[in-house]
């Protein structure tokens, strides 16, 4: 094996919550942010059967290196709340190295995780949300994760905000949440991105799967 490909790594990371609280929001945009910052990366989403609502997930590797698909476990799992996780326990899989945090609020921790052995800890998130005016749970949330992993506070704050803002959500209040988030980190054992890759030059893209097919089928004439 060359020395590039041996030093390849990736961090693999879990968003899960009920519809409405900004689950896939809050994946996206920490996918946005690693980007930004020089990683590859990749998201998918699952979400529960009904037509509007229900329970959500967002699923993240990111990685030193441009990355097909996911890893055979997730490091870290963050739950905003346990709303029928266990629809999304096998998409999940978590060993005891894994670090499971979850919302104290969101009651004991199901079987279908406990039963991974993962490290599990508890945090007031809901609760830090309503103590910062006009703050948001899936943002403090994707300042936890950020934090958590690494990732620079600064260009959290310009990516969360500029795509925040849009829909009226102040600015100040972004920051705020943001700044909570990464304190809670602080509380937790550290899961830090593989380092950054060297040459960050050539285009990079962010792009969904419907968007590379439509791309695909134009450049296919």
């Amino acid at each position: 094996m060359d020395s590039g490909v041996a030093a390849r790594s990736s961090l693999s990371v879990a968003l899960t919550g009920s519809g409405g609280v900004g689950t896939i929001t809050a994946g996206s945009l920490l996918l946005e942010i690693a980007g930004r910052a020089g990683w590859y990366g990749l998201m998918t989403r699952s979400v529960g059967p009904q037509i509007r609502g229900g329970e959500a997930a967002a699923l993240l590797r990111l990685a030193n290196w441009p990355v097909d698909g996911h890893d055979d476990r997730f490091d870290l799992l963050l739950a905003l709340d346990w709303r029928n996780v266990e629809r999304f326990a096998r998409e999940i899989p978590l060993d005891t190295e894994s670090l499971v945090i979850a919302d104290e609020e969101a009651g004991v921790l199901p079987e279908a995780i406990a039963v991974s052995g993962a490290k599990a800890f508890t945090l007031p998130i809901a609760k830090l949300a309503k103590d910062v005016p006009g703050a948001r749970a899936n943002v403090l949330a994707i300042g936890l994760v950020a934090g958590q992993v690494g990732l620079p506070e600064d260009l959290a704050t310009v990516v969360v905000t500029a795509a925040l803002t849009k829909k009226g959500v102040p600015a100040d209040d972004v920051a705020a949440a943001l700044r909570a988030g990464f304190a809670a980190a602080e509380q937790l054992p550290p899961f830090r991105l593989p380092p950054r890759p060297d040459d960050l030059s050539g285009v990079r893209w962010r792009l969904t799967g419907n968007q590379a097919a439509g791309m695909g089928a134009l450049r296919g004439g």
